[in-house]
């Protein structure tokens, strides 16, 4: 009779231990302590041919500066942003001039800056104060070839989504 009552005594003792760590594990989890993506930096990756300077989010509104570090001229033919929600992310983007190019493609100069502005972005999960991921492609010629072969560049951004 001895035996039993210290053995059960001795197993409720560790049971109170595991409530307590479950309750502060619990804890721990409700205010967020184990959001370790609050902790990673803000990132924009691009080929080095077109460099990323600045990017900014907002549940509405995308925006990416890139630099031309291509050494020649191009022509921008396509350009679209998604994300991997089930709802995938819808944004119109209006090319900023034409130049020497086809109507609706842009030409974009060797070392010149230019603004990707994605506008009116709906679906995709985009809630201020939550960090987000926008993949950026855009396909481009080069003005000096005469066939005209298009490439593909895809880039990442990823950070918060700010409010303003």
């Amino acid at each position: 009779m001895r035996k039993s009552q210290a053995a059960l005594e001795y197993l409720s003792t560790y049971a109170w231990a595991l409530v307590v760590i479950a309750i502060t594990v619990g804890a721990l989890y409700t205010f967020d302590v184990f959001d370790f993506g609050k902790y990673l930096p803000q990132k924009c990756i691009f080929p080095s041919q077109f460099k990323c300077l600045d990017f900014s989010l907002k549940p509405s509104e995308i925006k990416a500066k890139l630099v031309n570090n291509l050494g020649e001229d191009v022509c921008v033919a396509f350009v679209a942003v998604t994300n991997d929600a089930s709802s995938p992310l819808a944004c119109d983007f209006t090319p900023e001039g034409e130049g020497s190019c086809a109507p609706g493609e842009f030409e974009w100069i060797h070392g010149a800056e230019k603004e990707f502005a994605f506008t009116n972005c709906v679906n995709g999960g985009y809630l201020a104060d939550s960090r987000a991921e926008a993949k950026i492609s855009f396909s481009y010629y080069s003005l000096k070839t005469p066939s005209k072969p298009f490439h593909l560049v895809n880039g990442k951004i990823n950070g918060k989504v700010t409010s303003g």
